[in-house]
């Protein structure tokens, strides 16, 4: 029905409870947010986003793997494998100018949450607690990404 707000579903607040990006967020918030995410399936080899394309979705793995890569050239270099329950990608959604860095592919086939970064932007707005709290640890995981390519640079440059 159209204008309706959909019901979560236990899978979608069963992820979200464990998510370490909504952990410690009050359960009638990690309701209300569930709402907003869908859980989707796809087979080895699809992409899920393409760098320098507008950056529209964020996505946490539920199962499968899924490749993080960026193209120099004629060069696809993969920058990370994520394989863990629970790991975020496509926070480019949330980021200006919103534009994907990387693509991400399905190495088997995965399954994901994901939601419109306009989505959790209204949501966080409406309750800036929990966007505090999930951007303290989204900060953390591009300080850990920041991290590793500079090791990797030293690493390679030399």
């Amino acid at each position: 029905m159209k204008g309706s707000i959909p019901r979560p579903t236990p899978g979608i607040l069963g992820a979200l409870r464990s998510s370490p990006y909504f952990r410690g967020m009050p359960p009638e918030r990690l309701k209300e947010v569930s709402r907003f995410f869908q859980e989707e399936l796809y087979p080895q080899g699809s992409l899920l986003l393409e760098e320098k394309r507008r950056a529209v979705r964020l996505f946490i793995l539920l199962r499968g793997s899924v490749a993080v890569s960026f193209r120099r050239g004629e060069k696809e270099l993969i920058v990370e494998i994520h394989r863990k329950r629970g790991d975020l990608f496509g926070w480019s959604a949330l980021v200006p100018p919103k534009e994907y860095t990387a693509t991400a592919k399905a190495l088997e086939d995965s399954r994901v949450l994901s939601i419109l970064g306009k989505d959790l932007e209204r949501f966080f707005r409406r309750h800036p607690s929990c966007g505090l709290l999930f951007l303290r640890k989204l900060s953390a995981l591009i300080a850990t990404r920041l991290h590793r390519t500079r090791t990797f640079l030293a690493e390679n440059l030399r």
